[in-house]
């Protein structure tokens, strides 16, 4: 009888060592979720799992961003552009080195995030300026060079620009970017964010 008292006394023990293992292996830190792993909590938005809220980065304005895109005329549905073979396209957001509709159009995005999107000329290569339509003489080109309408030059910066017309002494040359007036439509998808520490 006694034996059977102190048996019944160790199992209540272990029970109870049990149940206060297992409160303890549910409680949680803070900063971290059901399974022990740091949940991020210095971005912007929050989306949740099983394992309960992760915040997620959202694309701000100085943001190092890499994305794939697909660039296409929408009345052709013509591809003019794209990052494949290639791989990502690298820049800082709101830098000055996109246009800007492709800037705004990635602001907001989050990683793996993909969107198609129409800008119109004002916010892509600006509408044709006919002032930077002009004949330029043929003895400031090459002499070796077979210049006709339609050839592409390279101007300033790298810059392509076209030959337009050509007569007996200049050749007119349309200084225009070959893509101004145009209206472009751009798949988009973020593939990397590095948040800006400035």
């Amino acid at each position: 009888m006694q034996m059977k008292a102190k048996t019944i006394f160790l199992i209540g023990i272990v029970a109870a060592i049990l149940l206060v293992s297992g409160c303890a292996q549910q409680a949680q830190q803070p900063g971290q979720n059901a399974t022990g792993n740091v949940v991020i909590t210095d971005n912007i938005d929050t989306n949740s799992n099983q394992n309960g809220v992760v915040k997620v980065a959202k694309v701000e304005s100085g943001d190092a961003v890499k994305v794939e895109y697909v660039g296409t005329f929408p009345d052709t549905g013509e591809i003019f552009d794209k990052s494949e073979g290639r791989g990502p396209l690298e820049f800082t957001v709101d830098a000055g080195q996109m246009i800007p509709g492709f800037d705004e159009a990635v602001l907001g995005m989050k990683l793996n995030d993909e969107k198609t999107i129409t800008i119109p000329p004002e916010k892509a290569y600006g509408e044709v300026d006919q002032n930077a339509i002009q004949w330029v003489s043929k003895n400031l080109m090459p002499q070796d060079l077979n210049i006709g309408i339609g050839t592409k030059l390279m101007a300033g910066a790298g810059r392509p620009v076209t030959v337009v017309d050509v007569n007996a002494d200049s050749v007119k040359i349309d200084f225009n970017h070959p893509l101004a007036g145009k209206t472009l439509q751009f798949w988009i998808k973020v593939v990397d964010i590095s948040k800006s520490t400035a």
